[in-house]
């Protein structure tokens, strides 16, 4: 991949083993969590580095534009996910994945002999990334931009799909669980921004993004596939009732199941990264029911 070749040569001047170390890390958490009970590699091991090296590209660009240490704030990026399968688990316990990333990065970047300054930034950046208690830094806006923005735009659309497809989920099966999370993320993306760089990335992006998606449901309307309507829905936030939150729900028009009128309810709840809040759709008839779930810091910039 050429962005991987840009950050190498960034990188290895000074840390020659560092890229292949944070890949080789993430690749075999993968692997470890992505096993079958037979103990049989899963299809999907690999996608989270290919995810790091488009964050850490995106991180590289906005750095530059920002005027934040670029070797620092590209380091960070690729460790930023490498605590997500942590020894072969995901979320087994309430640990936040960001702070065993920064432990990783911590020891391997002390093997490397970065100095300690070096390694503080960026440990501190990391765990405050997705944090509502940490105090975020430069590096952290940067990299939190660079994270959400390889998620959208024709690329990000791409991903989505592929991920879906190696979860073994059907297209509908895709649009009902996770569309109106996508188109939301989606339509609040440059108010989620903190850089201006980030910020001006973002309203390409998230037009590309929310047209490319309402084309879809068009052509499968048209196609007499599936029948989806989009809804703006407003939620008042818990902590501060003033502020509203507004959701892009891609909701069909009847149950799948037996033709009558879906209702909504919205629930919040604490979890371990954030603040959560759950849109759950049923029918009004059966007991056909779904549910989407949104990060409301995310929604709230």
């Amino acid at each position: 991949m050429h962005r991987l070749n840009d950050l190498e040569k960034l990188i290895s001047p000074e840390y020659p083993q560092l890229v292949g170390r944070i890949r080789q890390q993430i690749e075999d958490s993968e692997k470890a969590y992505s096993q079958d009970k037979k103990g049989e590699e899963q299809a999907f091991a690999g996608f989270l580095w290919e995810h790091t090296v488009h964050v850490a590209a995106i991180t590289q660009k906005i750095a530059l534009d920002e005027n934040v240490n670029v070797l620092n704030a590209v380091v960070a990026a690729l460790f930023h996910d490498s605590g997500k399968f942590f020894k072969g688990q995901y979320h087994d316990d309430e640990k936040p994945e960001e702070e065993s990333a920064a432990e990783l990065a911590q020891k391997i970047l002390d093997d490397e002999g970065m100095n300690i300054a070096d390694i503080e930034t960026i440990t501190t950046a990391i765990i405050a990334l997705y944090s509502e208690t940490k105090t975020p830094s430069k590096i952290t806006d940067v990299v939190h931009d660079a994270d959400f923005l390889a998620k959208f735009g024709y690329l990000g659309v791409a991903h989505f799909f592929t991920k879906s497809a190696l979860r073994k989920k059907t297209l509908y099966k895709t649009l009902i669980s996770s569309l109106s999370k996508e188109l939301t993320y989606a339509y609040v993306l440059e108010a989620n921004m903190r850089t201006k760089a980030g910020k001006k990335m973002a309203t390409k992006k998230s037009e590309a993004t929310q047209s490319f998606y309402k084309g879809l449901l068009e052509e499968l309307r048209e196609a007499g596939i599936a029948f989806f309507n989009i809804k703006k829905e407003s939620f008042s936030c818990p902590k501060n009732p003033d502020r509203v939150f507004t959701l892009l729900m891609a909701i069909p028009e009847d149950c799948p199941e037996c033709s009558k009128d879906l209702s909504i309810n919205f629930t919040s709840q604490r979890q371990t990264k954030c603040e959560q809040l759950t849109a759950k759709i049923h029918c009004v008839n059966c007991p056909n029911e779904y549910k989407v779930s949104f990060c409301l810091p995310e929604m709230a910039r």
